[in-house]
């Protein structure tokens, strides 16, 4: 018996389309958002930071956000295809559109790169949503945007003229004043946007996301020792560290307060766990072959089918005489969210 899956290029177009209809709305931020603008009190000090510019750029951020989770991803399925299931590659499912077989590898790779890029795209648009409609000023907004105001003059002869007041060293003679009746002198109008969209912090809901999503897939994924039982949580608490630093560089560059920084780290952290949790279901998707499953001696104490094994999903606890032929017929329908069915040995030998 063999476990054969149908593919369809109308989800593959369908997931494009989704995709799109996400980046959309970022494109639109990006070119034509306005933040809301807020007021600011003149003895406020926690915007009177000097400008610096970025320990971690936006560019490196990206580049490097996208090039490390994405790489794992590939080497695991590689590794697991071409290693791992080397002698099982029998027992597991196969994939086909139309009359042609298609990789296992390359539906793996398609189903869980293509959730991590969803939720890039879902946590990008939490981060823009909070940043445009709040409106909050960064550390450094008083450098940048050199906020003044024109007080009008009576002069000699009745004359009315007008000057410019800076903000920066001449306040009310009440400080805590509220302000909001100025403009921003400053020359690099889009440094004066970005001065603007302090809440919440971008560069740390990102690198946490893609931490948690990328450590959760391979927790999933590698199911075997990557020659020490020490190097998978050693690759996790790199992934930590180096979100870490990016969240604490935005603090020391003067790009965000310390409460913009953890509710990003926050915000990134739960989209990465739900999407990774629920929405990929890596843990639903682990396909663990069956002679590694006898071989770790799990059945015994829980019995497994074989489809169940090389489907990656435990039926519930059962006696060790449980007879996995009883269960043969109880096939889930469905295998990373394609429509599976069962074909007859004879019929398989041809696949």
């Amino acid at each position: 018996m063999a476990i054969v899956a149908d593919l369809s290029i109308g989800r593959v177009i369908s997931d494009f389309i989704v995709l799109l209809c996400l980046a959309v709305p970022l494109l639109i931020f990006e070119l034509l958002g306005e933040p809301n603008k807020r007021g600011f009190y003149c003895d406020d000090e926690s915007i009177r930071y000097p400008y610096r510019t970025s320990t971690v750029s936006r560019q490196l951020l990206i580049v490097i956000g996208l090039l490390i989770p994405t790489s794992l991803i590939f080497l695991t399925e590689i590794l697991r295809t071409l290693v791992w299931e080397k002698q099982s590659a029998h027992q597991l499912c196969t994939f086909k559109y139309r009359a042609h077989n298609v990789h296992r590898m390359v539906v793996r790779l398609y189903v869980f790169m293509g959730y991590f890029l969803l939720g890039v795209c879902f946590n990008q648009l939490m981060v823009d949503i909070a940043k445009y409609t709040i409106g909050r000023q960064r550390p450094h907004f008083m450098e940048i945007c050199l906020p003044i105001t024109e007080v009008k003059l009576n002069g000699i002869g009745g004359e009315i003229s007008k000057v410019s007041k800076d903000f920066r060293t001449n306040c009310p003679s009440d400080e805590h004043t509220y302000i909001t009746d100025f403009k921003c002198s400053g020359k690099e109008i889009d440094l004066i946007k970005e001065a603007q969209l302090s809440f919440y912090s971008g560069h740390s809901a990102f690198s946490f996301y893609a931490a948690w999503y990328t450590s959760l897939y391979l927790q999933a994924r590698c199911y075997r020792p990557l020659g020490s039982q020490l190097v998978l949580p050693a690759v996790q608490f790199f992934l930590f560290c180096g979100a870490s630093f990016v969240a604490y560089s935005r603090v020391s560059d003067y790009k965000h307060h310390w409460s913009d920084v953890l509710v990003g780290v926050l915000i990134g952290s739960a989209i990465g766990i739900i999407n990774a949790l629920f929405i990929a279901e890596v843990f639903q998707r682990r396909e663990i072959p069956e002679e590694f499953v006898h071989k770790r001696r799990l059945i015994g104490k829980y019995a497994f089918s074989r489809n169940d094994v090389e489907l990656g999903n435990m039926i519930e606890q059962r006696p060790t005489n449980f007879k996995s032929s009883e269960v043969d017929k109880q096939l889930p329908q469905r295998i990373h969210n394609v429509p599976i069915r069962v074909i007859s040995s004879n019929e398989g030998n041809g696949i």
